[in-house]
């Protein structure tokens, strides 16, 4: 918990033996430890050795460097020096003040100078000071005043300080406990009645704004009731957003800074209002009603440690582990009978309000339509409420496909694509250009709408006609923000599509009216060793059906997309036993996204003996989805017996995201670290070998000739297996 505890004593009066004997090393920080670490033990004219203070001012800025890192997090915190003077001690205010922190002095200066003194001859001959350095402290605690936004406590006092007790609640007749808000007012006056009750106690447990559509009218009504005794509000990842912008600060919230910001600006909000409501919040609400024992967070807790006092805020406020972590399971099976758990922020796994025995979940996905979820307690019990929130926008998260909401034609396309500097563009033969993002866009990730669609798109320029229609870039879950795990929670229409992500390389089919030629190319040209391969893969299998397949493409205004495997000139990661083309999509030639159904393209596939792409999985609700999820990025996960890239998963609205495979994503790390061990000067970071089959088989490329480096990494696979 934000707390900061300063020493305040003579070198030797037992400041580090009281951390050491109270098991408070590991929240501490020791600027003798850290000059330890700059400088070691130095030579004095006398013959002894000392720790040296020459570097000092490098010590203490590293110090508060440490120290502000733990505050950013809430960690509790000791910093054990002398501390004599009042600006020693003043300079840590503007920090406390920034992060939130209570300033404690742990006063050692009531020991007697000769024991001090006494026990400075004692200490290892490195520790000992001079004893004018201890008379020189002694008179400056004599002559110093402190600062007064330190409280002063005795060594003896500091357990029963610094063990969080539970508050006895037991008076109220119900506790109310109210889970997420995010900007939804009206469901909240609805569920108060617009009032709040003097003999019952309300419990926010965080996140009041962003998402929602009526953050000014949650703000302004929670900042009627904040000075109210039996109101309690909790922090939430939401509320620093709250603070920053109070103390007129750009906040790390893109969803703050565009639209909640703005709002509360357009009202002309009070910001000294908002800090006094951001002072008031409080970190973890942990009390008794009459035999039970209840612990109040915004994140959750995995168990009810022994003192709160030393959890870092961070925690209460995003939880323990992952967003996605189960942590009521261990909390279940850890605590006595008598003590539950309340949180919100998290829910991943679409629990109930009550989750098991003794945990509840209060997030309920309000601003989008889900429920304000609610526990009350009294002297029955607990009870569950969830009230519909029918006042919400739709969040869309925009489909990689999606170019434009009015979709402009070819021409202007062609204009907006030419003046994108992370578009490039490449002519080829009669009046045909290809565009696709750069490399720095892909590397910068400078994605927006327009290098989104800047893939594998031919354009006959002259006719401004699309040639071919490839598809957007897509992207992995967790990749961006809008594709992270516990976003596509909310994002994505059921039931889902899973198909086989082929190892291979595009090759598309498309078609020109001018030439009134099909045009047969790889991702950005038809020219090359790659487009060469894939026509004369498609050519095979078409046969004398070529007039047919073009008059197709005409009549339909289509263009084709294959995954095309060449296992000898163009392996991968995945190993094929033959070469094949696998039709994957057959896509519209319009400026907007299209493609045909599934049915569609199997019954056109039939008629060419194309290979089309395996649908693998139907997932008709979250819960399938997320086990399904868990199992593929396990390690070593193979479909039906084989390893394979991973899968293109596609929602009922067109929306679609990747997922690649453990073993995919393994051995395509270990193939660049191949082609950086055969370069010219290869400069290798090992620190991403984490595990002993990358530790092993770097050590088999080491072992073989740069002649044998030179080959694909499947066949080096192979090599290395045969061997281990």
């Amino acid at each position: 918990m934000r707390n900061l505890v300063l020493t305040r004593g003579a070198m030797g009066a037992g400041k580090s033996t009281f951390i050491e004997q109270h098991n408070l090393k590991q929240y501490t920080l020791c600027p003798d430890d850290i000059r330890l670490l700059f400088q070691s033990p130095v030579l004095m004219t006398d013959g002894t050795t000392q720790i040296s203070q020459a570097n000092d001012k490098k010590v203490w800025e590293f110090l508060f460097k440490l120290l502000e890192e733990r505050m950013i997090r809430g960690e509790f915190t000791i910093v054990d020096a002398v501390h004599a003077t009042k600006d020693s001690i003043h300079r840590y205010k503007k920090l406390a003040e920034t992060y939130r922190y209570r300033v404690w002095l742990l006063d050692f200066t009531n020991i007697p100078i000769e024991v001090v003194k006494q026990r400075n001859i004692n200490r290892p001959a490195y520790k000992y000071v001079p004893e004018l350095a201890i008379d020189n402290a002694y008179a400056r605690f004599g002559s110093q005043e402190l600062s007064k936004f330190a409280a002063i406590i005795k060594p003896e006092n500091f357990e029963n300080v610094f063990q969080y007790q539970p508050l006895d609640f037991s008076t109220y007749k119900k506790i109310h406990h109210i889970g997420d808000i995010h900007g939804c007012n009206t469901v909240l006056r609805n569920y108060l009645n617009n009032t709040i009750n003097e003999d019952e106690l309300y419990i926010f447990v965080g996140d009041y704004l962003d998402r929602g559509i009526e953050n000014v009218e949650v703000m302004q009504y929670l900042l009627t009731i904040m000075d109210l005794s039996n109101v309690i509000f909790l922090e939430g990842n939401h509320e620093k957003h709250i603070w920053d912008f109070a103390n007129n600060k750009i906040t790390k919230s893109g969803e703050f800074n565009r639209i909640t910001s703005k709002q509360l600006i357009e009202v002309n909000i009070d910001k000294g209002s908002l800090r006094q409501f951001y002072r008031k919040i409080r970190q973890v609400a942990y009390y008794t009603y009459n035999e039970k024992i209840i612990l109040v967070t915004h994140g959750g807790l995995s168990i009810l440690p022994e003192n709160l006092m030393y959890i870092a805020t961070q925690q209460f406020i995003k939880g323990v582990g992952k967003y996605e972590d189960d942590i009521c399971s261990t909390f279940l099976n850890t605590t006595p009978n008598n003590v539950f758990q309340i949180y919100g922020h998290r829910n991943i796994h679409e629990y109930p309000i009550k989750v098991n025995d003794k945990c509840f979940n209060l997030e309920g996905k309000v601003e989008f339509g889900g429920n304000l979820r609610i526990v009350t307690l009294d002297k029955d019990g607990f009870n569950t409420v969830e009230i519909k929130n029918e006042v919400y926008k739709i969040i869309e998260i925009k489909d990689s496909s999606e170019y434009e909401k009015n979709n402009p034609e070819v021409s202007e396309l062609l204009t907006i694509l030419k003046n994108e500097r992370e578009v490039f563009e490449k002519k080829l033969t009669d009046n045909i250009s290809s565009f696709n993002f750069t490399k720095h866009a892909f590397l910068k990730r400078k994605w927006n709408n327009v290098t989104k669609i800047a893939r594998g798109l031919f354009i006959n320029t002259l006719s401004n006609e699309i040639v071919i229609k490839s598809y957007p870039k897509w992207f992995q879950i967790n990749e961006l923000i809008e594709t992270k795990i516990e976003n596509l929670a909310h994002k994505l229409e059921f039931p889902l599509t899973c198909y086989i992500k082929e190892n291979g390389f595009l090759g598309l089919v498309g078609y020109d009216s001018i030439s009134d030629n099909l045009i047969i190319s790889s991702r950005s040209t038809d020219k090359g060793e790659y487009a060469n391969w894939f026509s004369e893969q498609f050519y095979n299998k078409v046969g004398n059906k070529v007039q047919e397949l073009k008059e197709y493409l005409k009549q339909n205004n289509c263009s084709l997309i294959f995954e095309c495997i060449e296992k000898d000139n163009d392996p991968h990661i995945i190993e094929y036993e033959s070469n094949d083309i696998i039709l994957l999509d057959i896509v519209y030639r319009t400026v907007e996204f299209n493609k045909m159904p599934y049915d569609k393209i199997v019954e056109f596939a039939k008629q060419y003996n194309f290979k089309i792409k395996i649908q693998a999985y139907v997932l008709n609700n979250w819960n399938e989805f997320y086990q399904w999820y868990q199992e593929v990025i396990s390690s070593n996960y193979k479909y039906q017996d084989n390893y394979i890239e991973g899968f293109i998963i596609e929602d009922k609205n067109g929306f679609i995201i990747k997922l690649k495979t453990d073993y995919y994503k393994f051995w395509k790390g270990m193939r660049g670290l191949k082609e950086k061990l055969s370069s010219k000067n290869p400069q290798i970071r090992t620190t991403g070998l984490t595990t002993p089959l990358a530790n092993n088989f770097f050590g088999y490329l080491k072992s073989i000739t740069k002649e044998e480096l030179n080959k694909d990494i499947i066949t080096l696979r192979k090599g290395y297996e045969r061997i281990a």
